[in-house]
């Protein structure tokens, strides 16, 4: 069986996130995205237009940044919690151990269990907080492709040049058709 495809004019291949494993093959008259379990063959006469475009992800930044103020507010507040509750435990453990006293207790101690496993939660808080921000910052490449009706996005994690460079080739060969 031949193909009139031709020979391949570029690939890029993705190495990372959900496209992993899978890559772009550009022919003379087609885009060819193939993967383990897929193949999809985009005519270059039915692209409309490609956009190629790195993007910061600034709610993910925010949303890090933020994470991480609350964590170290959550942190100065522990310790005043902590001693706050067990001053209060220890006045109702001297009052005595009957009836309300004695829920109070309680209540004082569970508090002060609570305030003293706060700085271990704004920890992992702050390292959620720190990875948020971090992937936000890196942000991501996307590369559109505008069909009639409808749209295909293949994004990848960071500023891509690789991807930008197929996408170029690829625009290349888009400007050079005969519609």
């Amino acid at each position: 069986m031949t193909s009139d495809a031709g020979a391949a004019l570029t690939r890029y291949d993705f190495t990372g996130g959900p496209l992993r494993g899978s890559h772009f093959t550009l022919y003379a008259g087609c885009l060819v995205h193939r993967g383990d379990s897929q193949l999809e063959t985009l005519p270059l006469a039915g692209i409309a237009s490609l956009r190629v475009a790195y993007r910061r992800d600034t709610r993910k930044l925010g949303w890090g940044v933020s994470l991480v103020l609350i964590s170290l507010m959550v942190f100065a507040v522990s310790g005043p919690l902590a001693e706050l509750a067990a001053a209060a435990a220890a006045e109702m453990a001297a009052v005595g151990g009957q009836g309300v006293a004695r829920a109070l207790y309680a209540l004082f101690r569970a508090l002060w269990a609570l305030a003293n496993a706060l700085p271990f939660i704004a920890f992992a808080a702050a390292l959620g907080g720190i990875a948020l921000a971090v992937f936000g910052w890196l942000g991501s490449t996307t590369l559109v492709l505008d069909l009639a009706g409808s749209e295909r996005r293949y994004t990848v994690r960071g500023r891509n040049p690789g991807l930008l460079d197929f996408s170029e080739a690829v625009c290349e060969r888009l400007m050079s058709l005969k519609r």
